[in-house]
């Protein structure tokens, strides 16, 4: 008989841990959280003329991620990881890109790349 206390007591044990460690809330944040990482914004090139255009790429892993793209002179077209960059006629030197990363959890993370547009001679 003193054999099988041991018994149950590992055993309900081991379904408490089990139950704290692999049954959580699948609505809680805290729980199903995945880390916003935000790894990269790159431009294809650093320099261009009027009348050419640039591809942005912006890399961030996390739950149900969000770009939010801003440009200090000119046009952003596209969405999402990814847009292309056409300058203003009348507008030259350095332009700022900034790219906005948010997740689900309205936690977000910004990086900015700079390209210098060329005025034509």
């Amino acid at each position: 008989m003193n054999k099988i206390k041991p018994i149950i007591l590992i055993t309900i044990s081991i379904l408490i841990i089990f139950g704290l460690n692999y049954c959580k809330d699948p609505d809680d944040p805290e729980d199903n959280q995945n880390e916003l990482v935000y790894t990269s914004l790159i431009a294809d090139k650093d320099s261009i003329d009027i009348g050419q255009t640039i591809t942005f790429s912006a890399t961030a892993t996390g739950d149900d991620i969000i770009y939010q793209w801003i440009a200090s002179a000119g046009t952003l077209l596209g969405s999402g990881n990814q847009v292309t960059f056409t300058p203003s006629p009348c507008i030259f030197g350095e332009i700022l890109v900034t790219c906005t990363v948010k997740d689900k959890y309205e936690h977000s993370s910004n990086k900015d790349v700079s390209v210098y547009v060329r005025e034509l001679e």
